[in-house]
């Protein structure tokens, strides 16, 4: 007799739905953090310098822009995909070692000795080739590294833990910025955050108590391998919101992230060769609200016991920050914009993660999986603005482009409401 799926599933955020897990570790806790930072640094140096330099290198003037928005979209789409895949092979691991450690390990190596290729490239096609194959190892180690909050942290901690996870990207950053201006080659600029982050990442495997499968799933067939980049929001309708939540109010963010480089130049008329300056000057101000509010957001929705207004809150406060970057008229207002962007972003980075957790199946047979799906939220706005950009713009300038991203954000924000059974 076939399964009515829709009702033998869990009811997430209940208290039968949730796996209550020993309080975690205190070397997980200071680890796993680390661990996030380390991977991200290696993977956002060749991001930020390392691509642009390398294409520059090896092709032409007229040629290099084609060449590095290949590089780089190729790369995006990879990192898309592989995500959520690697994430579903991480719940289907059946290592005495663990579930994660593995993709944790596995994963950090494949990325170092791909930057190793990145950096000693001589034509376009090894570049790519190069970048492909890192976005898959240091992706595949993300998932892994990311499905092990629900793993180790009892529900009680996991804001707490989030906070500590989205301080990770931004301080992730800082740090590519800071070893690519140590270095004058391509080389050294992509190898060097590239061990230390695979050194700390391999560290933190070796840390903590995996959780190991002891029963074999089946083989994966086709239906399954696609089912790795979505979740039936039927099923599981808080997880449906959750995840519209975070792309529209990711679609709001990146509409000011991608395009503030030009509205300096083309709306501000700032001159080109400060440009650059402002740009960092904007990523250091908003980078240092989220890394300030990331861990407070997290601590307090831990102490409240909830999640959903917090997210409602800071995701409008993220898109108040892109009103007053739209309004700007100079570039004073456009930095106090970007705090109070950062600040948003904070706590919503911290809360929304431990908003999923508390939101996954009791089930807890795809959790890694199932962030890996919400990486796709966080991600596919990073394609999709500028296929709209373009006319946005051609009508009503960057400013229409930065009202609409949060009116977007805003809609997004309102969309929590219909969360049930988490507060």
């Amino acid at each position: 007799m076939a399964l009515n799926l829709k009702q033998q599933a869990p009811a997430a955020g209940t208290e039968a739905a949730v796996v209550e897990a020993a309080r975690a570790p205190r070397a997980y806790v200071i680890g796993m953090p680390i661990a996030s930072a380390g991977l991200w640094m290696a993977v956002l140096a060749p991001a930020l310098v390392v691509l642009a330099i390398k294409v520059s290198e090896i092709t032409t003037p007229d040629t290099r822009a084609g060449a590095l928005s290949v590089v780089a979209g190729v790369g995006a789409t990879i990192a898309l995909l592989a995500n959520p895949l690697f994430g579903r092979l991480s719940d289907r691991t059946t290592s005495r070692f663990g579930m994660r450690k593995p993709w944790i390990v596995g994963g950090s190596l494949l990325g170092l000795a791909s930057l190793f290729l990145l950096g000693s490239a001589s034509d376009v096609g090894t570049v790519l080739i190069a970048w492909v194959l890192a976005q898959l190892g240091f992706n595949a180690a993300l998932a892994a590294l990311v499905a092990t909050l629900p793993d180790q942290a009892a529900p009680s901690e996991r804001g707490r833990l989030s906070g500590l996870i989205g301080m990770t990207l931004p301080i992730g950053l800082v740090a590519a910025a800071f070893f690519a201006q140590m270095f004058d080659n391509a080389l050294q600029m992509a190898v060097v955050p590239g061990v230390v982050g695979t050194a700390v990442a391999i560290a933190f495997a070796f840390t903590f108590k995996d959780r190991v499968l002891t029963e074999k799933p089946a083989p994966l067939n086709l239906k399954e391998i696609l089912g790795s980049f979505y979740f039936n929001p039927r099923t599981y309708p808080g997880l449906g919101w959750a995840w519209l939540t975070k792309f529209m109010v990711y679609m709001g963010y990146c509409a000011g992230l991608l395009y503030l480089p030009y509205f300096f130049a083309d709306h501000l008329h700032v001159a080109e060769s400060q440009v650059t300056s402002l740009v960092f000057q904007a990523t250091l101000v908003s980078s240092a609200g989220t890394v300030i509010t990331s861990l407070a957001g997290g601590w307090i929705s831990d102490r409240v016991g909830k999640r959903k207004g917090m997210v409602i809150i800071s995701a409008l406060v993220m898109m108040v920050g892109l009103i007053v970057i739209a309004t700007s008229t100079d570039t004073g207002q456009v930095l106090a914009g970007q705090a109070i962007l950062g600040l948003g972003l904070g706590v919503f980075s911290a809360v929304d993660v431990a908003l999923i957790a508390d939101l996954l199946p009791g089930s807890q047979t795809e959790n890694a999986k199932t962030f890996g799906v919400f990486n796709i939220a966080q991600a596919l706005p990073q394609s999709l603005v500028p296929a709209v950009a373009f006319p946005v713009i051609a009508i009503g300038g960057y400013p229409a482009l930065f009202l609409g991203g949060a009116v977007i954000g805003i809609v997004g924000a309102v969309l929590v409401t219909r969360i049930k059974g988490v507060k």
